[in-house]
C-alpha cells in the first residue's frame, strides 16, 4: 500500500511540475520560455499588438495561447512555424502584416491544435500550410480573410503523403477573397495537389461558413482522396463553387448551397458521393458533371438532394468523354429558374426522383416523376416538406452504397436527413429528398456567419493600425504607390516631406492609400517618412528615391560589375568580378543600420551568389569589402538590395 501511494505521489509530483505557466511579451521571452518549458505546460502572450515576430514553436507537448482571446494581435513581419507534436495554439490575430512569399502558419508537428486563429489581411505566400509529414491536425474556430496580394496561391492548403493525414477543418469562417473567378489560384481550401491526386488524405471540412470566395472558381478543391466535406454553407459566392478535381472518392454531404453561382463541379475521378445536400437561388448550375477527356468521370452518385429556385444540372453529355455510370437517386428538382437539367447522356440511372418544371431533357422512361413536391416555405426562408407532400416514405432502392473509408466517421448509411433528424433504416419509408418532415425543426444552414470563426470576430477587443509596407524605394523618376492600410480605429496620415502626397489625409477603416512622388531633380539620394495612425497605435513607411543623377554605387568598378536580380525574391548573383579579386567580405544591414549578418566569400569564376531567400520584403544596404590575390584591400562598395 505504501509502494502504491509512493508512485501516486510521485506521479502527481511530475503532473504539477509539468504544468508550469510562462508569461512573455516578445520574441526573445518567448524563445527563453519555450528553453525552459517542458510537456503539457503553458506559454501565454500578455495582451498587446507585436509587430515582426516570428514563433518557431520546437518542443513537444505546449500549449500557446494568447492572455485573453483576441487580444493579442501580430502585424508586419509576424508568423509562426510549427515543428513540435501535440500543440495546442489558440486566441490570436494576424492582421495586415506583409511576409513576402512565406506562409503565415506552417504546421510540420503532429496533433496540433489550431483554435480561436484570425488570419486578415495579410500579404502573404499562404495562410495555414498542413505540410505532408503532418498528421491529426486540428483546425477549429478560425477566420481566413482578405489576403491582399493576388498571387496564384490557395489560402488554407493541406497536402498529402503516402498515409492519410486525417486532418479537420472544423468552424471555421473563410470570406471576401476578391477577384473575379476563374483560375485565379486563391482557392480557400485546397487538399493535395495535381500529383497527390491518387493519395488518401482522409480530412474531413465540416460546419465551415464561405462568403465572397471569388478569388478563383474554385472554393474547396479536393485533389486527394478520400475527403468529406459535410454541414458547411456556400452562400453569396458570385463566382465559385465546390469542386472535385483529381482525388477520387469525394463526401459531399448535408451542406447548403445558396445565392452562389454553382454548387458542386465534378472535373475528374470516380466514386464521388453527392447527398443530402440543399441548393437554392444558384444562378449558374446547381451541379455539374463535366466531359473531360484527360480523367473521365465515372461512378458518380447523386442522392436524396433538394435543388429547388436554381439554375440547371448539368449532366456531362456533350463531348466524346461523357461520365458513365452516373446514378440520380431519390432527389427533388423543383422550380428552376430556366430548365432542370442539360447535355445528358441518356445513360444515367433514374431512381425515386421527383421534378417539377421545365425539364429542358427528353423524359427517362422510369426514376424521374413529374410531381409538385409540395416544398413550403418556413420562417427561414428554405423549403421542406409539407404534411401532405408526396416526397414523404417515397424514397426507392436499388442504387450503390456510399462506402465507409478506414477510421472515418459518416453518416455512410443516410441514415440522417440534412437536419440531422433520423431516417428510416427502410429505404422505402425515408423521404425523397435532402429532409425528413418535420413539425418541430426548420430546415437551415448549420453553419453561419455569427456561429463559426473565433468568438471574439465582432469584437473590437483590441485598436490596431497595420500597413503592408514599411519601405518603398522609389527610381529617380516620379511614381504612384500603393499601400493597403488595415484599421479598426480612427487614423490620419502625417507626412514630413513636400515631395510626396497621399490622396487620404484621414480614415476610420481599411483603406487603399495612394502615395504620389514627385522626381527627384537633384544630385543626391533622398528620403520621407509617413506616419499613419493615432495616439499610441502608429506604423510608419519611409520611401526611398534615387537621386535625379544617379550616383555611382560601384565607383571604379561600375562598368564591370552586376548585381542581378536587383529586386530579388530569392538569391542574388554578383558577377564580372575581375579576375584579380579573390574574396570579399560582405555586410547586410538593415536601413536602420541593424546588421543582419557579416560573411566572407571566396569568388570562384568571377563571381558569388547570396543566398537571401531568409530575408524578409524590404530595401537593405550591402556592403561589399573586395580583396586581392594577396589579401590587400582592392575596393569598397554600397549598393541597396531589395529583397521582395
Amino acid at each position: 500500500m505504501k509502494l502504491h501511494l509512493c508512485f501516486y505521489l510521485l506521479f502527481i509530483s511530475a503532473l504539477v511540475k509539468a504544468q508550469n505557466r510562462f508569461d512573455v511579451s516578445s520574441a526573445s521571452e518567448f524563445s527563453a520560455a519555450q528553453q525552459d518549458a517542458i510537456y503539457g505546460d503553458t506559454i501565454v502572450w500578455e495582451s498587446g499588438i507585436y509587430s515582426n515576430t516570428r514563433m518557431d514553436i520546437n518542443k513537444d507537448g505546449l500549449i500557446i495561447r494568447a492572455e485573453s482571446h483576441g487580444t493579442v494581435l501580430f502585424k508586419g513581419v509576424s508568423r509562426v512555424v510549427i515543428n513540435a507534436n501535440d500543440i495546442t495554439f489558440s486566441g490570436f490575430q494576424y492582421i495586415g502584416g506583409f511576409i513576402g512569399n512565406l506562409d503565415v502558419i506552417r504546421v510540420f508537428g503532429s496533433d496540433v491544435l489550431i483554435t480561436q486563429v484570425n488570419i486578415q489581411n495579410y500579404t502573404c505566400h499562404k495562410y495555414l500550410v498542413v505540410d505532408e509529414i503532418s498528421r491529426r491536425t486540428t483546425i477549429s474556430y478560425c477566420n481566413f480573410e482578405n489576403r491582399l496580394n493576388l498571387d496564384d496561391k490557395n489560402i488554407l492548403s493541406i497536402l498529402v503523403d503516402n498515409e492519410p493525414g486525417y486532418h479537420k477543418i472544423q468552424y471555421c469562417s473563410f470570406k471576401n477573397f476578391d477577384g473575379t473567378g476563374n483560375d485565379q489560384g486563391i482557392e480557400p481550401i485546397r487538399i493535395g495537389v495535381s500529383t497527390q491526386g491518387h493519395l488518401d488524405s482522409r480530412t474531413l471540412v465540416e460546419y465551415c461558413y464561405f462568403t465572397q470566395c471569388n478569388g478563383d472558381g474554385e472554393i474547396i478543391s479536393h485533389k486527394a482522396r478520400q475527403n468529406v466535406y459535410r454541414y458547411n454553407t456556400f452562400e453569396d459566392n458570385p463566382y465559385s463553387e465546390l469542386v472535385l478535381r483529381h482525388g477520387d472518392e469525394g463526401i459531399i454531404y448535408g451542406n447548403f448551397f445558396l445565392n452562389n453561382m454553382g454548387g458542386v463541379r465534378i472535373r475528374e475521378g470516380s466514386q464521388h458521393f453527392i447527398y443530402n445536400n440543399y441548393f437554392q437561388d444558384i444562378d449558374r448550375r446547381a451541379i455539374f458533371l463535366m466531359n473531360d477527356p484527360a480523367d473521365p468521370l465515372s461512378d458518380i452518385h447523386i442522392y436524396h438532394n433538394t435543388i429547388i429556385n436554381s439554375e440547371e444540372v448539368i449532366l456531362g453529355g456533350d463531348g466524346n468523354n461523357p461520365p458513365t455510370n452516373v446514378t440520380i437517386a431519390n432527389n427533388i428538382f423543383a422550380h428552376p429558374l430556366e430548365q432542370l437539367f442539360d447535355e445528358d447522356s441518356k445513360s444515367e440511372t433514374w431512381i425515386g426522383n421527383f421534378y417539377f418544371g421545365d425539364l429542358g431533357i427528353e423524359i427517362p422512361s422510369n426514376g424521374l416523376l413529374n410531381s409538385d413536391p409540395n416544398l413550403s416555405e418556413n420562417s427561414e426562408g428554405f423549403f421542406q416538406p409539407d404534411s401532405n407532400s408526396a416526397v414523404i416514405a417515397s424514397a426507392s432502392d436499388g442504387y450503390p452504397p456510399v462506402p465507409l473509408y478506414p477510421e472515418m466517421d459518416y453518416d455512410h448509411e443516410i441514415l440522417l436527413d440534412i437536419m440531422q433528424d433520423s431516417r428510416s433504416e427502410s429505404i422505402n419509408e425515408r423521404a425523397i429528398g435532402a429532409s425528413e418532415f418535420s413539425l418541430l425543426k426548420n430546415v437551415q444552414p448549420h453553419a453561419t456567419e455569427t456561429n463559426t470563426g473565433p468568438s471574439y470576430l465582432f469584437d473590437s477587443l483590441v485598436n490596431y493600425v497595420a500597413v503592408n509596407a514599411s519601405q518603398l524605394y522609389i527610381g529617380k523618376e516620379g511614381d504612384l504607390k500603393t499601400v493597403d492600410i488595415s484599421s479598426n480605429m480612427d487614423w490620419e496620415v502625417v507626412n514630413d516631406s513636400d515631395w510626396i502626397s497621399t490622396d487620404l489625409s484621414v480614415g476610420t477603416s481599411d483603406a487603399q492609400l495612394v502615395i504620389t512622388i514627385d522626381a527627384n531633380q537633384e544630385s543626391s539620394n533622398r528620403s520621407a517618412t509617413l506616419t499613419i495612425g493615432e495616439g499610441a497605435e502608429m506604423v510608419t513607411i519611409i520611401i526611398f528615391q534615387d537621386a535625379g543623377d544617379p550616383v555611382n554605387l560601384f565607383e571604379n568598378l561600375k562598368d564591370q560589375l552586376t548585381l542581378f536580380p536587383n529586386p530579388t525574391f530569392g538569391n542574388v548573383k554578383l558577377s564580372n568580378i575581375p579576375p584579380d579579386i579573390s574574396e570579399t567580405q560582405i555586410e547586410l544591414l538593415q536601413l536602420n543600420g541593424t546588421r543582419i549578418f557579416s560573411q566572407a566569400y571566396i569568388i570562384r569564376n568571377n563571381e558569388l551568389v547570396m543566398d537571401i531567400d531568409h530575408l524578409v520584403s524590404g530595401t537593405y544596404i550591402l556592403n561589399m569589402k573586395f580583396f586581392k590575390n594577396d589579401e590587400t584591400l582592392h575596393s569598397e562598395l554600397t549598393s541597396k538590395l531589395i529583397r521582395n
